[in-house]
């Protein structure tokens, strides 16, 4: 999602950079088509400085805390207005769909069945 974009730079930009990003994003930005399906996998601040751990990337080491807050705040309030195309929000604090086949399985499931709308998937709770 190129909308997506601008969130990062909001945190992350001064006032002045701001305005230079504003400027080039509206010269390079295109009118894309909306997407099929929009996956938000949302998790809490606690569980994504966790896998951050776990990963050990060097690139990740600087993310603070109170970044990782702003930018998860910043997710929640763009998908609540977000109405593109169909939404998927997925409680991912508890799954791991790269080792775990059940809840990527679970998840292949649920895309089948969404056409359009908002939809909320909680594959922790699912036996």
């Amino acid at each position: 999602l190129m909308e997506k974009d601008r969130l990062f730079a909001e945190l992350t930009l001064d006032d002045d950079e701001l305005a230079l990003y504003e400027q080039v994003y509206t010269s390079l930005a295109i009118e894309a088509p909306a997407p099929d399906l929009v996956i938000y996998l949302q998790a809490p601040v606690e569980v994504l400085l966790q896998r951050i751990q776990q990963r050990g990337l060097d690139s990740e080491r600087s993310i603070s805390e109170d970044y990782l807050q702003r930018l998860v705040d910043s997710y929640i309030n763009f998908f609540y207005y977000y109405n593109a195309a169909p939404l998927l929000i997925v409680n991912a604090a508890e799954v791991n769909f790269v080792s775990g086949d059940n809840d990527y399985r679970q998840l292949l499931e649920q895309l089948t069945k969404i056409t359009k709308g908002r939809h909320y998937f909680n594959p922790a709770t699912i036996n």
